[in-house]
C-alpha cells in the first residue's frame, strides 16, 4: 500500500515488510544495520513504544528507496509521532494532509500521450532495467517496487530512480501504491542514435544468462557460409519471423518477461 494511506509510520513499515518476499524475513536486522543501531532498538521501535530519531527517519526513507515526496511524508509521520505538544502535532497534521493531497494531484496529472524528447530517450535507453521495469509492470504480481527488485536483482536506489522516471513520463502508473503499465507506446525509429545502445543493453543480459541457462532458454550461434541468394532468403525469413512475433506478442496476455535477440549479419 502507498505510504500516503497511513497515519502511522510504524504500521506502514511493518505492512511494507510483511509484503516482501518470504514475509520480509531478516528485514528488521538489515534496517538496524542501515540505521547503524542494534536490532533490539529497531524491535523496540516497530514493535513497541520507542520512536525513530529525525536522522533515522531520513535513513529509513533511503533504505526503502522512497521518492522525494514519499520521504518528506515519512519524516513528517515520524515527527508527528514524536511531537510532545498538541499545537506542534496540529501543525504537523496539517502539513501531512497537505502533502497527502499533493500526492493525489501528482497522481492525477498523468500524461496520456507524450512526445518523447531526445533527453528522455537518452535516459530510457541508457540501461536495460528501465525497459525491464516498464515491461514487468504489465504483469499483475509485479505491481510494487519490492517484487520488481526481487525479480530483477536490482540495487534498490537505482530501481527507485528508474521507477520515478518511468512514472514521471507515464510509462508506469502509480494507482494508490499499485503499479501498472501506462498507456504510452514505445517506438524507436530504425535510424535512431539510441538503437546501438538498445541492442548492447539486452545482448549483455543474454551474455550473463549463458552462465545460468534454463530449459526454457533458447540460444544459437553459428558462423556459416552459403550462397548470396540463400543468405537473402534467410534474411527475409528472419524479418517475417520478427513481424509474426510482434503480432503474437501484441495480443498475448502479460504473464512472463522474456527477451528476444536476433542477429543476421555478414562477417
Amino acid at each position: 500500500m502507498s505510504i500516503f494511506e497511513f497515519e502511522d509510520y510504524k504500521k506502514w513499515t511493518n505492512s511494507t515488510i510483511e509484503g516482501m518476499a518470504k514475509g520480509g524475513r531478516g528485514q528488521y536486522r538489515r534496517i538496524a544495520d542501515f540505521l547503524n543501531t542494534s536490532p533490539t532498538i529497531v524491535t523496540q521501535v516497530f514493535k513497541g513504544d520507542r520512536e525513530l530519531t529525525a536522522e533515522q527517519s531520513v535513513l529509513l526513507a533511503e533504505y526503502f528507496a522512497l521518492s522525494k515526496i514519499e520521504s518528506r511524508f515519512l519524516i513528517l509521520l515520524v515527527n508527528f509521532s514524536r511531537a510532545a505538544s498538541q499545537r506542534y502535532r496540529q501543525i504537523l497534521k496539517e502539513e501531512i494532509e497537505e502533502l497527502r493531497e499533493k500526492s493525489r494531484e501528482i497522481k492525477n496529472r498523468v500524461q496520456q500521450n507524450i512526445a518523447l524528447t531526445e533527453e528522455v530517450k537518452s535516459v530510457l535507453y541508457s540501461n536495460w532495467y528501465y525497459l525491464a521495469i516498464w515491461s514487468l509492470t504489465a504483469i499483475k504480481e509485479f505491481d510494487n517496487l519490492e517484487a520488481i527488485i526481487d525479480r530483477l536483482k536490482l540495487n534498490r536506489k537505482k530501481a527507485r530512480e528508474a521507477l520515478d522516471f518511468l512514472i514521471k513520463y507515464s510509462f508506469v502508473l502509480d494507482e494508490d501504491g499499485h503499479l501498472k503499465v501506462g498507456p504510452t507506446l514505445i517506438h524507436l525509429e530504425s535510424q535512431s542514435a539510441h538503437i546501438p545502445r538498445q541492442h548492447q543493453n539486452w545482448r549483455l543480459q543474454a551474455f550473463r544468462r549463458y552462465e545460468n541457462q534454463t530449459a526454457t532458454d533458447v540460444s544459437y550461434t553459428a558462423p556459416v557460409t552459403l550462397s548470396e541468394n540463400d543468405a537473402e532468403i534467410l534474411r527475409e525469413r528472419v524479418r517475417k519471423f520478427i513481424s509474426e512475433s510482434v503480432n503474437l506478442i501484441k495480443d498475448s496476455p502479460s504473464e512472463k518477461l522474456y527477451c528476444l535477440c536476433l542477429d543476421w549479419f555478414e562477417v
